[in-house]
């Protein structure tokens, strides 16, 4: 529809412009703008961070593919619902000072959710175009026949006690969930961040784990900085020092990687990356790929409501 180079222009000044309205919005205080600044700090660094990758290597994931970079973001939208739903049981985070207005209050969250892979993705291609880890490179090691197996058994093991005393090991959802998708990318012959370390290349994993922590500690800068936000009910070993929650972002973004690769089955291995992931297994049912599509909708619906009726504990009644 557009050349790279008009798309480049137009994603620059909408970047600048959701800028310049968020933070406008944020200092002046004027609302809803105040109340959703999330989305729009969130958005214009991606449009952003994306430009500069652009600028930097010659493609990026939004102004090279959009195509592919519009599935990210469904994707994303519906991985950040799963999340909300699962926190039903691990109540590892809350809602303050929502706007009542629906239509605000969900627009803003449709928009956040969908940020959650781009964001990520798009900073570890902004690392790979500054060359962050190059060159990175560790022993290669043959992988056990047994190891999907041994990553099931160890996924279920976090699992378990984070959905049974969740007030007390909430914080063990995300590596059962990264060993959850790893053993089932390794088992059907996906992209696997553990076999490329088998391989002794390292580097995207190091460069997903930056990524990850970088935009962890961004989300929760904008998060602080808006008018609404989330607070986490930390568990009580780790309340005493809650800066080291933070280390868990560390894995935020192996993990992200681990669910898309997963996901990406169903797409026959297409995705924002410049070339398409070369899947040796069998294709995925049409039948899945089918339910899927049905269920995204589904999924996000359910999850607005169970967020606004569970999950937020202030409305705010003049927004």
């Amino acid at each position: 529809m557009f050349e790279e180079d008009q798309l480049s222009k137009y994603a620059l000044y909408l970047g600048f412009f959701l800028t310049f309205l968020g933070y406008a919005g944020r200092y002046t205080g004027i609302e809803p703008v105040n109340n959703q600044f999330f989305p729009f700090a969130v958005w214009s660094f991606i449009l952003l961070a994306d430009n500069l990758a652009w600028r930097l290597k010659g493609e990026s994931p939004l102004i090279s593919r959009p195509a592919e970079f519009y599935y990210l973001a469904l994707w994303s939208l519906g991985l950040a619902a799963l999340a909300e739903l699962l926190n039903l049981r691990l109540e590892a985070w809350h809602y303050l000072n929502q706007a009542s207005d629906q239509s605000t209050r969900w627009g803003g969250r449709l928009f956040a959710w969908s940020a959650a892979l781009p964001s990520v993705f798009v900073l570890d291609e902004l690392f790979k175009a500054f060359g962050f880890f190059r060159g990175l490179k560790s022993p290669p090691f043959k992988l056990p026949a047994a190891l999907p197996r041994a990553f099931l058994a160890a996924g279920a093991a976090l699992a378990l006690p984070a959905l049974i005393k969740p007030a007390l090991f909430w914080p063990l959802a995300l590596p059962a969930v990264f060993l959850l998708a790893e053993a089932l990318n390794l088992r059907l012959g996906l992209p696997s961040l553990t076999r490329e370390a088998a391989g002794g290349l390292p580097a995207r994993t190091a460069r997903l784990a930056a990524a990850g922590l970088a935009m962890g500690l961004l989300w929760n800068w904008w998060n602080r900085a808006g008018g609404s936000g989330w607070e986490y009910a930390l568990p009580p070993w780790l309340a005493p020092l809650p800066a080291a929650a933070y280390a868990g972002f560390v894995l935020l973004g192996p993990a992200c990687y681990s669910l898309y690769s997963l996901a990406s089955w169903l797409r026959a291995g297409r995705n924002w990356e410049e070339t398409p992931w070369t899947l040796p297994g069998q294709p995925a049912p049409a039948a899945l790929r089918r339910a899927a599509a049905a269920l995204l909708p589904l999924v996000c619906y359910l999850a607005l409501r169970a967020v606004d009726a569970h999950t937020v504990r202030l409305y705010l009644g003049w927004v």
